[in-house]
């Protein structure tokens, strides 16, 4: 006879109370037995097993069987309803629910019968745990008014069929070395990241999930492991293969349980940043931040003062400061102003040691790291890139229409670009600025090159306004202007100020614009000046998050990112 559990009752029972007190009270005029309606809880609601595991090879086998007992016998004048309520926990699917007066106490569901309610109606995953929650309520109806009786029990159910990216622990497996076991990181639960020396040969990640040992591994048995991120899939442990490693060497591992993939490069190969520091002795107090450019994720800028002394950059990836950037040749290494130096990734601890730049005199350096090709430029004050300077060009009504007949020729350094044109409806402005100039809508200098402009945010506004001179209705069109910094600090700008436009056939005398269709991810030409290009402009695709504009090259490209 298979073991039963009786579940207590004794609280429900007793919110019941509760509840019914108040309804008690508001209906005085009821005749109430209390004696009947506080003693007589007897229905009891048992489970055949806690804890079923469903068996996809006994499909018509009874997985789990529900009994209860018969409510209390208040007589002929009393008629009692069984109401049977089935649910998963946590699921968003209604429960199932079922009316019995007919003395039938016992409910058994086989293995495919549950398997079934699960996935299907309740969308629990296969080859997972859910608790299922069984409720009995009996409804007694006759002269007086009955509390219901109520009894509930839980059993925790795993399905079957195709294993699942979830674990409660993960390992590391290689030939000829015991199983290293792996931890979330702090910032992402759901993935485990190692680094280390492992031995050349066969690599896959054992998992242990409740009662199963499972494996991490590849689609394709005995796959060569790849610089990108590869596909993963779960099976039993005593069915895995593996990925391939080609050499003994020290490697960075990252499993991605949401990804469902697995990322395997040997330290060096490719480096991998959450955030970049610079550090040494030409550094003063706490790490300095280095940061990522709008224009390249690849790409890492900073520009400010350093001492004279060492200088390395400790790479934060994970959560942890394991590894850092350091020159590629061994030791100390003297800086070549702009030019590219080769590096790599080793252990922060030999950087610290003696592996490093040497920063000669105290200054102002622009420092750009190529992550990608793996090299690092340093810029000293005097080697520096300079912002371009355009003019002389009339600037009076970036002033406000002044007539300063000084700033008809005006020349200054482009520190800030404003878009301009029908994509914002024209009409819109910020204060201090003409109609259709937003500051949301201007392009940031970038750290890594000052001539490189990038807007990078919220999809571009694709509004439709009237055509500059003929008044046509043009939907999203879109160029440049400079913006001057007059003497209060504050960046102006004006439609009359010099520009960067398309290619279009324009012509400020004839009052014709001009106008390039942009394509997504495609470099096209810019004219600069302040005569027709003012009217050639370009149409924008639709979903424009990025725009980065290169006044050095006269370049554009509009993309998504």
């Amino acid at each position: 006879m298979k073991q039963k559990y009786e579940i207590k009752k004794s609280c429900l029972r007793l919110l019941g109370m509760t509840v019914l007190s108040f309804f008690f009270v508001a209906c005085g005029n009821d005749d109430i037995d209390n004696n009947y309606s506080r003693n007589n809880y007897e229905v009891n609601l048992t489970a055949s097993s806690e804890n079923v595991i469903l068996d996809e090879s006994k499909p018509n086998e009874v997985a789990l069987t529900l009994e209860w007992t018969p409510s209390h016998d208040y007589g002929n004048d009393y008629i009692v309803t069984y109401n049977y309520q089935m649910e998963l926990v946590g699921s968003k699917a209604d429960a199932i629910k079922e009316y019995e007066d007919g003395g039938m106490f016992i409910r058994n569901y086989t293995n495919k019968e549950l398997q079934d309610l699960l996935v299907d109606k309740f969308d629990q995953l296969t080859s997972t745990k859910g608790v299922m929650k069984f409720t009995v309520t009996a409804s007694t109806e006759g002269p007086r008014l009955i509390v219901p009786d109520i009894a509930t029990v839980s059993v925790t159910v795993k399905t079957y069929g195709a294993k699942q990216f979830m674990a409660d622990k993960v390992f590391l497996a290689v030939e000829g070395q015991e199983d290293i076991e792996l931890v979330p990181t702090a910032s992402n639960p759901q993935q485990y990241v190692y680094s280390g020396e492992l031995p050349a040969g066969r690599i896959y990640f054992p998992v242990l999930y409740g009662d199963e040992e499972n494996a991490i591994c590849p689609v394709t048995p005995d796959m060569a492991i790849t610089t990108e991120s590869m596909e993963a899939t779960v099976v039993d442990r005593t069915e895995t293969n593996a990925w391939i490693l080609p050499e003994t060497g020290n490697y960075r591992i990252t499993v991605d349980f949401d990804a469902k993939t697995v990322k395997i490069i040997a330290l060096g190969e490719i480096i991998e940043i959450d955030k970049l520091y610079l550090a040494g002795s030409a550094v003063t107090g706490e790490d300095i931040e280095v940061a990522r450019t709008l224009e390249n994720d690849n790409l890492y800028a900073f520009r400010g003062e350093l001492k004279a002394g060492s200088l390395y950059l400790p790479i934060l990836f994970a959560d942890t400061k394991q590894y850092a950037i350091a020159p590629k040749t061994e030791g100390v290494q003297d800086v070549e102003y702009a030019q590219d130096m080769p590096l790599k990734q080793i252990a922060l601890e030999k950087a610290m040691r003696g592996a490093y730049w040497n920063i000669p005199e105290d200054g102002i350096y622009r420092i750009v790291v190529d992550a990608e090709n793996q090299n690092i430029r340093i810029y000293s004050q005097d080697t520096d890139i300079q912002s371009k300077v355009v003019g002389p060009w009339n600037a009076q009504n970036a002033f406000g229409n002044t007539q300063d007949e000084t700033l008809k020729t005006y020349s200054g350094p482009i520190e800030k670009l404003w878009m301009y044109g029908t994509f914002n409806g024209r009409q819109t402005h910020d204060d201090g600025v003409p109609a259709g100039f937003q500051d949301k809508y201007t392009l940031n200098q970038s750290l890594a090159n000052p001539n490189v402009f990038v807007y990078k945010g919220a999809n571009l506004p694709r509004q439709t306004a009237g055509d500059y001179w003929e008044k046509n209705q043009i939907t999203g069109s879109v160029m440049f202007f400079v913006g001057v910094k007059t003497d209060d600090g504050v960046e102006r700008t004006n439609n009359n100020a010099y520009a960067f436009g398309s290619t279009a056939d324009a012509d400020r005398d004839e009052k014709r614009c001009g106008y390039i269709t942009a394509t997504a991810g495609t470099s096209l030409e810019l004219v600069e000046g302040q005569d027709d290009n003012r009217y050639a402009y370009f149409i924008i695709p639709e979903n424009t998050n990025y725009v980065m504009v290169d006044v050095e090259n006269l370049k554009v490209i509009f993309d998504h990112k």
